[in-house]
Formats: structure tokens, sequence, C-alpha cells
């Protein structure tokens, strides 16, 4: 009876383990959110923005669900650009012309951001000239009717949700 005990301690010892590290392990995810983002690129009139974005975990990709505007808008269009380091991206609102066709545009939810591709550390491969054609890059393309000021990128990671926010 004693043993039996024991073992019913020692199980709910371990699972009180295992919540405590779920806890702790998603408050440090929720702090650390692994979507790097940076501005590269926009038309003169700042209707058209072209937005870096990478994925400094290695755990597992990121899906990116919504890309609002301003006040929370949809903006016209939105598209990612899956592309690298030697090719690099176009900045245009026409995805379908001679030119954009040279290159990768997908529809939004269609691509998972992968693991490990944190821009600035393949900007660091290229400038010490170790980029290949394999690392992949990515950049989301937003078309917007009016002035852009702000975008709200929502996205998940493992269980998680996020949100965030670009200022321009």
């Amino acid at each position: 009876m004693s043993d039996i005990k024991l073992s019913i301690k020692v199980i709910i010892s371990f699972l009180i383990v295992i919540f405590v590290s779920f806890i702790v392990y998603s408050i440090y995810l929720i702090n650390n959110s692994p979507l790097v983002v940076a501005v590269i690129g926009s038309s003169f009139e700042k209707r058209v923005l072209l937005v870096e974005v990478g994925n400094k975990s290695s755990l597992a990709k990121i899906s990116i669900n919504e890309v609002l505007v301003n006040n929370n808008n949809e903006p016209t269009k939105v598209m990612i650009q899956v592309s690298n380091s030697l090719k690099g991206f176009i900045i245009s609102r026409n995805f379908e012309g001679q030119e954009e066709s040279k290159y990768n545009f997908r529809d939004l939810k269609s691509i998972g951001l992968q693991t490990n591709t944190d821009p600035q550390k393949q900007l660091d491969k290229v400038n010490k000239g170790t980029s290949t054609e394999d690392d992949k890059i990515y950049a989301i393309t937003i078309d917007n009717d009016e002035l852009i000021q702000k975008v709200i990128i929502k996205y998940r990671f493992l269980w998680l949700s996020y949100k965030k926010v670009i200022t321009i």
C-alpha cells in the first residue's frame, strides 16, 4: 500500500513539474516574440510597403494570419514574397507584371516562416559571402489605397497568438 502511495506521489510530482515547466516556457515565449520585422522599402507616396519578416526561433514555423494597416483596416492587397539573399525583393503594387513574374509572390496564409530566418543573420551571411540560394528570406508586400502609417501583423507560433505593431 505504501508503494502505491509513493508511486502516486511521484506521478503527481512529475505532472506538477511538467505543468510548471509549460507555464514558465509559455511566459518566456510571450515575452520573446520569435517574429523579426523591418520596413525595408516603400513607394514614394507610402501606399506600397515592403516589410521584411523572419523567424528567429529554431523550434517551429510562424504562421501569419492577418496583416492590417492604420486603424485596423484591411489593405487593398497583401502578398508575401519568398526569395533568397542573393536575389532580394521587388517593391511593386502590380504582382503579375513582367518584372514581377521573376519574383515569388504567394498568398499570405500559404507560407509558414521557416525556422532560423532572422533577416539580420541572413544579412550577416551575405556580408561574409556564405549566403546561398537555399537561404530563404521573406517580405510582406502591402498595397493600400491610402498612406500607410501603421502595420499590424497577427501571427501564431506554437500554441500562442501574437500581434506585432509597426509604426511607419
